[in-house]
């Protein structure tokens, strides 16, 4: 146990549970499959989906309806996405 404010918990809450369940619930939904060639980072990639994706999605949803942050790393990860597409882009000219 670490003793914090609900502030604090509230901040690390976001950027580790939240993030690694949105992260887990993202790879889901692209069908991810183990392969005969899976990788170690692969094969954690799909160990994060089943951990994250055998928890209820009331209990994702909660961690995103009762965190102020959560909308806010939403977006963040949709400007990181977008980012790391104009990057891809920009190489192709």
């Amino acid at each position: 146990m670490v003793e914090m404010s609900c502030h604090e918990h509230e901040k690390f809450v976001v950027g580790s549970q939240f993030m690694t369940h949105t992260v887990g619930r993202v790879l889901d939904m692209l069908g991810l499959v183990s392969i005969p060639i899976n990788t170690k980072g692969y094969e954690t990639l799909l160990n994060l989906v089943e951990n994250t994706c055998e928890d209820s999605f009331d209990l994702y949803y909660g961690l995103f309806l009762y965190n102020k942050s959560a909308l806010k790393m939403v977006g963040r990860l949709d400007l990181a996405f977008d980012a790391l597409r104009n990057k891809f882009f920009g190489r192709l000219h």
